[in-house]
């Protein structure tokens, strides 16, 4: 079959399915009316602006209910999940197949809706967030051509917000009032704020741990009241913040650490069940249990409780994650006993359960290649968790893979066949080592140390074979949960190029820009990585990541009393001597699975004194599967050049990478979601290259040099792990074409690019 006529047959089933549409009305019985979506929301207020915004959002996000075959709200696309529930239904007591189960879609019926019970879900919602007097109605409007299809109309009348006047307390009595007294300005409770149900929950909250972080560990914020009372000027309120008069005694007392324990229970699954237990006491602490398990200064590092401390939520909290940053239990649980009634004491009990120490993890795949490549590869990760009895971590990864070109190859070829091995190794340290000083676990710094080795050998069937070693040392830490640091002081990467093709000899010999990045590969210098992530649980989350990294400048200084001759070598080898800085900034308005994501990525890097360019394995490249779908990786750019073919190898990389992403995720069935997609961006060289004209990054000229794409894609949700095809169409090109730079809508289709892989693009 042709491409017009697959093309027509695509047409004509979507003519089908809509036509199919307006009959699945027939399958309602009595007084049952299939929901098509809502009309824009009618705010009537006196008030205009920021006052009467809170109140569109409220409306707004109760009666949001997606109809059937809906985007964004709408229903533009074709009932499919509503057909299949409707035509496909299965015979009583039969499943209906895979197909069936996956993409059926019950219709959503104005009952399901409820619009009235949506109406009083406003009018409460406004209330608690001040305004207290206000009334949402609605309309049903039907649909003339067929009256089995209705839209709601929602009218929302609201009058001013009521704002906080003033917020007091009473006179202390005890030494629970004095705290909430001294604590209240603290709150985000201010004159002139909206008043807010939530924003003073909130603050109670916050109230309750302020008091127990001062050793009040029965202390709840049940066990605060505020008290709101409207005042003589209109839309003013006054709040009173106290404890509760009806407090048992035990709350209102502070609590001190009497005896610290730990129990080391067997781990689940064990095959030694005679380990003996023991009991032993270190730095205050009581250790019983599988005490051979890690040592006691260890164990001892992340407890921080001692006896006689005064209670602290800060220590309780952050015990858990620094016990649990060691990476060898299964589970953490801390339990205060009270023991001493008249001096308030209580013990402290840390109960562990450690898991297996020796993992192994095998992974495989096949791969293909648009260059005519294909083959397996394979990692096998191999670790020790607890190495030395110190939750360190000993990490050693083999990997490998093999391509074979399909058909005959040159005479000036190494071989056939493509492939490479390698193995890494990594040693992590549950804690920072400083040399020279000590850094003791707190809860607020969750540190480890990791150190790393490597080698990789590599032979790239039609140009050359190389040899890369590796090593690193640095640091990871993060103060609070969504902020993450790297720092690695130390950082080496030798890359040799071992032996080359005449083809290869031939494209870097007219072009010693790239002759020059393969040559200067050498990167000796450290690294600073820094990750914002609050996307997990929250609408309209953002991931932000910096880094900067930089090569050869001590050693270029230590070169430079030598009186050698540039470019100056280390171990042979001719080093890079850079600095290279990227952003990746995201913004998800509902979760990354699904809503809106846009997304901004830009990366420089800037090569100087020993290197005249930046080595190749720095450089930035644009298209891909986790780039520019509708283009095939490493084939934009730079700049507006526009290569004789793709040869696949070092043409298209850049020292200047602008890109920009916006992604619309909806799901079509529980397993299977889908996205559309629009994006734009390229890479650039820093300075001109003779050899590839129009590459250069320039103000005036760069925006006219962005390649533009937009396509369709598909998830499989396995929850384990989801696998991605997208459909990239190419819209415009970094160059001209002959027509310019836009792509004919003739040929959009025929240059489509499929892209298969693991997990979302960004």
């Amino acid at each position: 079959m042709s491409r017009r006529n697959y093309i027509s047959l695509f047409v004509l089933i979507i003519a089908v399915l809509q036509l199919q549409s307006c009959s699945n009305t027939k399958f309602l019985t009595g007084d049952q009316k299939l929901y098509t979506g809502r009309k824009k929301i009618q705010v009537i207020s006196a008030e205009k602006g920021k006052t009467i915004k809170p109140a569109e959002e409220i409306a707004g996000q109760i009666t949001l209910v997606q109809p059937n075959n809906s985007l964004m709200g709408k229903r533009v696309l074709p009932p499919v999940g509503l057909w299949f529930y409707n035509y496909r239904k299965p015979d009583e007591g039969k499943s209906g197949g895979f197909l069936y189960r996956k993409l059926k879609k019950e219709p959503v019926l104005l009952s399901i809706v409820n619009p009235e019970q949506r109406c009083l879900k406003i009018e409460s919602e406004l209330f608690v967030n001040g305004y207290f007097n206000s009334n949402a109605t609605f309309k049903i409007d039907t649909s003339q051509s067929n009256p089995k299809k209705a839209k709601i109309e929602y009218q929302v009348e609201v009058t001013q917000p009521y704002l906080l006047n003033t917020i007091m307390n009473p006179p202390a009595c005890d030494s629970i009032d004095t705290l909430i007294n001294r604590f209240t300005p603290e709150l985000n409770l201010k004159s002139g704020d909206v008043f807010s149900l939530q924003t003073i929950r909130n603050e109670k909250q916050k109230l309750a741990s302020m008091i127990i972080e001062k050793g009040y560990y029965f202390f709840s914020p049940e066990n605060i009241e505020v008290i709101a009372d409207t005042t003589d000027i209109p839309f003013r309120i006054n709040l009173l913040i106290r404890k509760k008069t009806d407090i048992e005694p035990y709350v209102c007392r502070k609590y001190s650490i009497n005896k610290v324990g730990v129990l080391i229970n067997q781990s689940t699954g064990s095959e030694n069940t005679n380990l003996p237990y023991d009991t032993i006491t270190y730095d205050g602490i009581y250790i019983t249990g599988q005490t051979t398990y890690l040592k006691p200064q260890t164990v001892s590092r992340a407890i921080l409780f001692r006896e006689g401390d005064i209670y602290s939520e800060t220590k309780h909290k952050g015990t858990i994650p620094l016990l649990n940053n060691y990476g060898v239990f299964e589970s953490v649980r801390m339990e205060f006993t009270v023991v001493d009634t008249l001096q308030h004491k209580m013990d402290l009990l840390v109960e562990l359960r450690p898991k297996k120490d020796v993992s192994l993890n095998i992974e495989g795949a096949v791969q293909a290649k648009s260059t005519g490549f294909a083959g397996p590869n394979t990692e096998i990760t191999i670790a020790h968790a607890n190495i030395s009895h110190s939750a360190n971590r000993l990490q050693l990864k083999t990997f490998g893979g093999f391509e074979w070109q399909w058909g005959s190859k040159s005479e000036d070829e190494l071989g056939s066949n493509s492939y490479n091995a390698g193995i890494n190794s990594s040693f992590i340290f549950p804690r920072m080592m400083v040399p020279f000083k000590s850094i003791r676990e707190n809860s607020s710094l969750i540190a480890k140390s990791v150190g790393t080795l490597g080698f990789e050998f590599i032979n790239n069937v039609r140009y050359y074979r190389m040899n890369s070693v590796n090593t690193s040392f640095g640091y990871q830490w993060n103060k609070k949960q969504n902020i993450t640091h790297q720092l690695y002081p130390v950082r080496i990467n030798i890359v040799s190029l071992k032996q080359t093709t005449a083809e290869f000899d031939s494209i870097v010999k007219t072009n010693p820009y790239v002759k020059k990045s393969f040559e200067e590969q050498t990167i000796i210098g450290p690294r600073y990585y820094f990750s914002y992530d609050n996307t997990a649980g929250t609408k309209n989350g953002i991931y932000f990541t910096g880094e900067i990294s930089t090569s050869g400048n001590l050693i270029y200084l230590i070169n430079q009393f030598g009186n050698k001759e540039k470019p100056y070598q280390l171990l042979g080898e001719v080093y890079s001597q850079f600095i290279k800085t990227t952003v990746d900034l995201r913004y998800y308005t509902n979760t990354p699975k699904q809503g809106w994501i846009m997304r901004f990525y830009a990366g420089n890097g800037f090569s100087y004194g020993n290197s005249e360019v930046m080595p190749y394995v720095e450089q930035y490249y644009s298209g891909g599967s986790n780039s520019l779908r509708g283009f095939i990786a490493r084939s934009l750019g730079p700049g507006g050049y526009k290569p004789q073919e793709y040869n696949g190898i070092v043409d298209q990389t850049g020292d200047i990478k602008l890109e920009m992403n916006v992604e619309y995720r909806f799901p079509l069935t529980k397993m299977l979601h889908s996205a559309l997609f629009l994006e734009s961006g390229n890479v650039w060289l820093l300075n001109p290259d003779v050899n590839r004209p129009n590459s250069q990054f320039k103000f005036d000229t760069f925006a006219n040099q962005l390649a533009v794409d937009t396509g369709l894609g598909l998830r499989f949700d396995f929850d384990f792990f989801v696998l991605r095809t997208d459909f990239g169409i190419p819209l415009r090109y970094p160059y001209n074409e002959g027509n310019g730079n836009w792509v004919p809508f003739n040929e959009m289709f025929s240059k489509t690019k499929l892209n298969i892989a693991i997990g979302y693009p960004f």
